[in-house]
């Protein structure tokens, strides 16, 4: 039974010694290599701490940031990734929050880790390449480890302004990307492209497939992500047969319009996460790429990278709204209502997950753990603990999972119970609409509506949702955007949508 996530790298660098298993814009490594350079590094990490001890990583997005991802597992500690486009304000608070007594870093962010203020051990890279394995060490460490030790700490907002730390283990990690590789049959054909930020839960798939299958990842620059022809360029010259992006990002290449220039030579399945796909844009996707799969996947960082998705298997409507589909196996979906009770088929409920995906708890934080990782209030046998998400969903007469929404976007307005989830889709389903976000003014008691879009006023999206919704749903409040804000991993950023509305 593997316990420990590089068990599948040690087999796969048997199998696929001289493959590529990453590349960016400027080097590739191959498995071998991947295997030999992590286990001397995790060598060299040994002498400066103890077995389940938290490590901060600062890297950019490079082929060297799986190698100390790798280097602290083999170390056997677990890893806090950083990417050095973060916000200073924000790295630094994580770095209190950690109390790490290592920090590593490539060679020429050094400086930056020192200006966080870190008061530990700082290794780099230049130190690193003295290191040489050591054999007795590693694998006394190895006796050492079970599945259920943390293997990485990703770092989500926090509504109090302090991020959260949601520590995350192997066993969690080796489940997801066993179940996902089968589900999807992925295979040692695939090149993976990724989009998501390193330090990103959604980099998951994207740095650990390759161990289980044999593909390969291209890690893909930021700077294509705003020039999208060339991002198109860049998949066909490198051959990518697989994308998991967030949502913004395709859409991004339907609203700019580059299938019009050129087109995905070898892409065949499309997974999207992060937030509602607006079926508009990806039925251009779809006209352009008929034969490819596509999939609609759901999970909040504390069931690591998803726990549900959805298949898409026919040509989607621009008004549809997807479905968000059906658990993984080893993982199940609770709906539970506001009494407590398990809900019936179409009724909205609070969606609870349970099974191994469930993450260890935040970090060094007991309060909101105890929060929101509750027992289940369906079992009466024994102590079980699931996750409480926070969304609201219900199952359609097909048994498939629907998202309603955020618990704290269901507001109560002169009288009425209102999912803002659905006044956005109404809108996002007008063709002249790019985006739409959907917000309520509480000391206002108004609905806002931001939206970005060519040709569009409030009053045509007003007039257009007057036939679609009666009157307490209509926005008091339209906000035209000439971008919506992102944050780093490319979500909307709705923080600073929240401060327009002060």
């Amino acid at each position: 039974m593997i316990i420990n996530i590089l068990e599948y790298l040690e087999q796969a660098q048997k199998k696929y010694a001289k493959k590529v298993l990453y590349k960016d814009e400027f080097q590739e490594i191959t498995f071998e290599d991947t295997f030999s350079i992590s286990r001397k590094w995790g060598s060299y990490l040994t002498s400066y701490t103890d077995v389940r001890k938290p490590i901060i990583v600062i890297t950019d997005k490079s082929i060297v940031t799986p190698l100390l991802y790798y280097a602290v597992l083999y170390s056997g500690c677990f890893y806090v990734p950083l990417d050095i486009e973060l916000p200073k304000f924000r790295m630094k608070l994580i770095m209190e929050t950690v109390e790490a007594e290592v920090l590593v870093t490539d060679e020429k962010h050094k400086e930056l880790a020192e200006k966080m203020g870190f008061e530990g051990k700082v290794i780099t890279t230049e130190d690193l390449k003295t290191a040489e394995i050591d054999l007795p060490r590693l694998e006394k460490i190895r006796e050492q480890v079970m599945d259920v030790d943390p293997a990485y700490v990703i770092f989500t907002s926090g509504s109090t302004g302090v991020p959260k730390g949601v520590v995350e283990s192997h066993r969690q990690l080796i489940d997801y990307i066993e179940a996902f590789s089968e589900t999807f049959d992925i295979g040692e054909d695939e090149v993976l492209g990724n989009q998501s930020p390193l330090d990103y839960v959604a980099a998951l798939r994207d740095l650990y497939l390759p161990f289980k299958t044999g593909a390969s990842t291209l890690l893909i620059p930021k700077k294509y992500f705003s020039l999208p022809t060339q991002l198109f360029e860049y998949l066909n010259k490198n051959k990518v047969t697989t994308i998991c992006w967030v949502v913004g990002a395709m859409t991004l290449c339907s609203e700019l319009e580059v299938f019009e220039e050129k087109n995905l030579e070898y892409v065949r399945k499309i997974f999207f996460t992060g937030s509602v796909m607006p079926c508009k844009h990806l039925r251009v996707w779809q006209e352009h790429l008929p034969e490819a799969l596509y999939v609609n996947h759901y999970g909040p960082t504390e069931i690591t990278a998803s726990c549900t998705y959805y298949v898409v298997d026919h040509l989607v409507e621009p008004d549809e709204v997807l479905p968000i589909g059906r658990p993984y196996r080893n993982t199940n979906i609770l709906l539970i209502n506001e009494q407590g009770k398990r809900a019936q088929v179409g009724e909205q409920a609070e969606i609870y997950v349970q099974g191994t995906s469930l993450a260890l708890g935040y970090y060094k934080n007991p309060e909101k753990t105890k929060e929101v990782f509750v027992k289940n209030p369906l079992n009466s046998i024994y102590e079980e603990i699931v996750y409480k998400t926070g969304d609201i969903g219900r199952l359609n007469e097909w048994g498939e999972l629907e998202f309603c929404g955020r618990k704290d976007d269901q507001i109560k307005h002169m009288g009425h119970r209102i999912e803002l989830g659905e006044i956005q889709a109404a809108v996002q389903s007008m063709e002249e609409i790019e985006a739409a976000v959907c917000l309520y003014n509480k000391e206002k008691q108004q609905i806002w509506l931001f939206f970005t879009g060519k040709e569009i006023t409030p009053k045509d999206i007003s007039k257009y949702l007057r036939e679609r919704l009666p009157n307490f749903m209509i926005p008091r409040k339209f906000v035209w955007l000439q971008k919506m804000p992102q944050s780093f991993n490319g979500k909307i950023n709705m923080t600073e949508l929240r401060e327009k509305m002060k």
